[in-house]
């Protein structure tokens, strides 16, 4: 005769479920807290020709989304498809800040014969009234107009800020053959004038150290277009007395 086997009846760990449960209904809040968190602040750098409110505009972002609602991607692709934008960076930050870091295509001149911006990569846009910034005054290889731009994107601010107008001015030779292709005239705004070569544009930064330096009160011609470590300044007074003599 069989035996039946008793069967073992499973006890309900109270305690144990009752932190199971809890556990689970903490991890569902605190990621339903987090992905309907709104944005706190917008934390926006390297904007210096559009402002902030504009680059919310833009993006859409006038109000403050769940921040995990924002597409990141969306934001870069839609940044940078502004000619005037090169580079977008979108992440989170602390306290549920967005950060937006810009780099900028900026205009380094205007050409006078279109109105057009030429960007530092060499892009041609309207001129959407930008402020300080130089003018072009004469018709200019692409190339080497484009070598210019690039070049004095590397020169300070506040010394583009002093140019006032620009002249491509190729030296020549005895025999009319081109010596440097690449040679500029900068009318500069403070009535001086520099010559420089678009190759080594960067030595405008010496400019006001130049000028302090030697304690140049009187205007006159600052030649850049030699060698890099060399430079000669010509007073305009000086020039004229050499043409009476």
């Amino acid at each position: 005769m069989k035996t039946k086997k008793s069967k073992k009846k499973l006890k309900l760990n109270i305690p144990r479920t009752i932190v199971f449960v809890l556990f689970i209904y903490i991890v569902f809040y605190t990621c339903y807290g987090l992905y309907n968190q709104k944005v706190v602040h917008y934390n926006i750098e390297g904007n210096t020709l559009y402002s902030d409110a504009e680059i919310l505009r833009t993006i859409n972002l006038t109000d403050y989304p769940p921040i995990l609602s924002i597409n990141r991607h969306q934001i870069k692709k839609t940044l940078e498809s502004d000619p005037v934008i090169s580079k977008v960076e979108v992440n989170y930050g602390w306290h549920f800040y967005l950060n937006i870091k810009i780099t900028e295509n900026k205009p380094m001149f205007l050409l006078k014969s279109s109105g057009q911006a030429v960007l530092q990569d060499g892009t041609l846009v309207d001129n959407k009234n930008y402020l300080g910034i130089p003018t072009l005054l004469n018709d200019t290889p692409v190339e080497v107009r484009n070598l210019l731009a690039e070049r004095l994107s590397k020169v300070d601010s506040g010394i583009l800020y002093l140019i006032s107008e620009i002249k491509y001015d190729p030296s020549y030779d005895s025999t009319n053959k081109i010596i440097d292709e690449n040679r500029f005239l900068l009318y500069m705004n403070d009535t001086n004038t520099v010559y420089i070569t678009a190759r080594k544009a960067n030595t405008l930064n010496y400019y006001l150290t130049i000028i302090a330096n030697n304690e140049i009160n009187e205007a006159g011609t600052l030649y850049l277009d030699g060698d890099e470590n060399n430079y000669t300044f010509k007073l305009y007074s000086s020039v004229v007395k050499k043409e009476e003599e």
